[in-house]
């Protein structure tokens, strides 16, 4: 079954200068899973054990279809946000 994605976060190593401060650190497998489009941010490296999840707030834009639609997605992901916007009754 088909379904629509969320804006993406950016995903950073549990030790990155970058990430937010005041955040929760997770099992980079749990947040992998729970965020499938998540954007890695420069410092995450596959051998990263623990990760922090930095929420966007992206600006207003309209949908730009990427080359990335996952299996279960109801149309390729934006390559702005890699959001779905939606999905209207005509999109398949």
């Amino acid at each position: 079954m088909s379904h629509d994605y969320e804006p993406a976060v950016v995903v950073h190593s549990a030790d990155c200068d970058d990430a937010p401060s005041t955040t929760l650190v997770y099992p980079a497998r749990a947040v992998a899973d729970a965020y499938p489009t998540g954007r890695p941010h420069r410092c995450f490296h596959r051998r990263t054990d623990r990760a922090v999840v930095e929420h966007i707030e992206y600006e207003a834009h309209m949908y730009v279809p990427s080359t990335i639609r996952p299996d279960d997605a109801t149309r390729p992901l934006c390559r702005v946000c890699r959001g779905t916007h939606g999905c209207s009754p005509d999109c398949a």
